[in-house]
């Protein structure tokens, strides 16, 4: 009977481990877009691979708004062309 449990979890931890393999390997594989390139009416692909508006908030990992995404798909401070990933 234990024999039989073990054998199970062994299958079942071999399937598991290819599975998160091959879905890593497909991440690793996938092209990124260039920071800039248009996806939409007025949308462009930002710094972490999104689609988002042009004009629309961004901010730090603390959530603080601190400008906006600007045509290059970075973020600027409104009324500049200071980026603020030169400023980290």
């Amino acid at each position: 009977m234990l024999r039989i449990s073990v054998l199970r979890f062994s299958v079942w931890l071999a399937t598991m481990i290819a599975a998160c393999g091959m879905a890593l390997a497909a991440e690793a594989t996938a092209q990124a877009e260039v920071p800039g390139t248009p996806c939409g009416p007025d949308m462009v692909v930002n710094t972490h691979d999104k689609c988002v508006k042009v004009g629309e908030f961004c901010s730090f990992s603390d959530g603080m708004i601190l400008g906006t995404i600007g045509l290059d798909g970075r973020c600027v401070i409104p009324g500049t062309n200071i980026r603020l990933d030169l400023l980290r």
